[in-house]
């Protein structure tokens, strides 16, 4: 964990990084525009992406979900203890969930950071993460683990924290050879003087999502997703 120089500057005063300071060359919006050029003629692959990326997460969820219910009425039938079969079933269906949630997460950032660097979609790439599994997994663990150390301090430290290693999935999606403290190590480097830069890229898209939910009813998020995803990979690319 970073100490608390890294928190605050001027002396002890909580102050945004100016963006003069920022590593990356690029403005947001000439970012928000490559990604928009990587997605022309690509959006309906970033849209099925998105969409088998949420089928996925959505189906393993209702996986572990009927399976319990499949567990506690076997066990009910049997006279067993149904209340500590449903725990333990509960907990193991979490477990799962954390398990797989780091490879999902490297496999969605590939997808998309293969469209911001090569102008290309391929479906494979969504399960990348499958194939560096423990490494995804640590990679998760250790983001979740310090984010949650730094919230215990105070929700400011926390959410710096939530910007300081908001690179980790692309490092791993990106580099192969990276380990997950190294991917840790890694995001918290590019994202030295970044940080406010890329809060100011999810303030843009703030408002975009107030359009999507209010004037498409929704609909509009299986195009601005992709576009907020694919902009993130260019601004991976543009700070590391």
């Amino acid at each position: 964990m970073a100490g608390l120089d890294d928190l605050l500057n001027d002396g002890g005063a909580l102050k945004p990084p100016s963006l003069s300071d920022a590593v990356g060359g690029s403005s947001n919006k000439e970012l928000m525009a490559d990604a928009r050029m990587a997605l022309s003629g690509n959006w309906g692959m970033g849209v099925l992406g998105l969409v088998l990326y949420y089928a996925f997460a959505f189906s393993l969820s209702m996986f572990t979900v009927a399976a319990t219910m499949f567990v506690t009425v076997a066990v009910s039938a049997s006279g067993a203890n149904v209340e500590l079969a449903s725990s333990a079933m509960s907990f193991a269906s979490q477990v799962v969930q954390i398990l797989v949630s780091g490879a999902l997460a490297v496999g969605f950032c590939s997808y998309y950071l293969v469209i911001a660097q090569e102008g290309e979609a391929r479906l494979e790439y969504l399960f990348t993460g499958f194939r560096r599994f423990w490494t995804a997994f640590g990679a998760y663990f250790f983001y979740t683990l310090f984010i949650f150390l730094w919230m215990l301090l105070f929700i400011i430290p926390g959410i710096i924290a939530t910007f300081r290693y908001a690179m980790v999935f692309f490092v791993v999606a990106d580099d192969e050879e990276c380990g997950s403290l190294e991917a840790i190590r890694r995001s918290k480097e590019v994202m030295k003087g970044n940080k406010w830069k890329l809060f100011c890229l999810y303030w843009r898209f703030f408002w975009w999502g107030l359009l999507a939910t209010f004037f498409t009813f929704g609909i509009g998020y299986f195009w601005l997703l992709p576009y907020m995803q694919t902009s993130f990979a260019k601004f991976y690319e543009d700070v590391k």
